[in-house]
């Protein structure tokens, strides 16, 4: 079976699935766990497998919640590792922060709900890192940032060549834009930039939080605007603020709506130069009364609290029951 990887951080990390998309079917109920939360690219791409009647690929989902782009790196070297991927294997990465939060470094290795953690209990043997091989992405160990910038650009740099090697295609973007000035001058004077998808953006922003680069963002006139966009600043461009994010003050994340612009309009036409996907799910009348149910109660979510969530998730199963699939409740 010829194999997809997706790559990344949180903003890639997918749930465990119990069940996988019908294939030939669509299945709306299946179609909207989670997504009060978000969806991930790489679920999109699982359903219009499925309703494209496909089975010939297999969706992998290598992402995980705090990862930097050492352990991308990592993880992708034990992918690569061990399988043959280069006929046929077809790899997306998102790349994460330069310089992620210290107390990251021991929550991935050691806290019960991180993805490496979980590793033998899911059967990921790619997770299996050394630590030491990914302090760059949680600690600066050098004196001069410029040398950690080149030290980030280096590492993409590997990963690009790792890629190259061993995938028959692959696709790499920043999940958000994580540049300052400085490393945007040593970006701009490396080669790597020409194998990194990044984009222009502009966005109104009343309630700046992270993720938002708050270099790029101009206090007066309430505005983001940069050239080193990633799929959180590409959907962004087009979506009103309460629609954007997990939760519009206290995560940032890419909400459905947002993955599901970056899918359609960036991912699926990459995936299309390689595999037929004629039919569209989203043309489906069940997915367009979900979708509007969904932009009436995400801007109602008080907070992120996982009470919440699943008080959402019950919401979300008994409308579709009852005024898409006219189940009696």
């Amino acid at each position: 079976m010829k194999q997809i990887d997706f790559f990344g951080c949180s903003f890639t990390e997918a749930p465990m699935w119990e069940m996988n998309p019908t294939l030939g079917e669509f299945d709306v109920l299946l179609y909207s766990m989670h997504c009060q939360s978000t969806k991930p690219v790489s679920n999109f791409l699982e359903f219009d497998l499925a309703y494209n009647n496909i089975d010939s690929y297999k969706v992998n989902n290598f992402g995980g919640g705090s990862f930097g782009n050492h352990v991308i790196k990592e993880i992708i070297k034990n992918r690569v590792g061990n399988n043959n991927l280069k006929e046929d294997g077809i790899a997306i990465v998102q790349l994460s922060a330069l310089l992620r939060n210290p107390r990251s470094f021991e929550t991935i290795f050691s806290s019960q709900y991180s993805a490496l953690t979980n590793a033998e209990k899911y059967g990921i043997s790619e997770f299996n890192i050394n630590c030491e091989n990914v302090r760059a992405d949680y600690f600066v160990e050098v004196e001069d940032m410029s040398d950690y910038y080149n030290i980030h650009i280096k590492n993409i740099e590997e990963i690009v060549e790792i890629l190259t090697k061993n995938y028959n295609n692959f696709f790499i973007n920043f999940g958000w834009d994580v540049s300052t000035k400085e490393f945007e001058k040593l970006w701009k004077e490396s080669g790597v930039k020409n194998f990194v998808k990044t984009w222009e953006y502009e966005y109104p922003l009343k309630n700046l939080a992270y993720f938002e680069n708050q270099s790029k963002y101009n206090l007066m006139e309430k505005k983001c605007k940069g050239t080193m966009g990633g799929m959180l600043e590409y959907s962004a461009n087009q979506l009103d603020e309460s629609l954007r994010y997990v939760h519009i003050t206290e995560d940032h994340h890419p909400s459905y709506f947002s993955n599901k612009i970056f899918y359609i309009e960036i991912i699926k036409p990459f995936f299309q130069k390689y595999i037929d996907l004629p039919k569209n799910y989203f043309e489906l009348d069940e997915v367009s009364k979900f979708e509007k149910f969904l932009e009436e109660l995400l801007p109602k979510k008080e907070s992120t609290d996982g009470k919440i969530y699943a008080e959402m998730q019950v919401e979300i199963v008994k409308f579709i029951r009852s005024s898409i699939l006219k189940q009696d409740l």
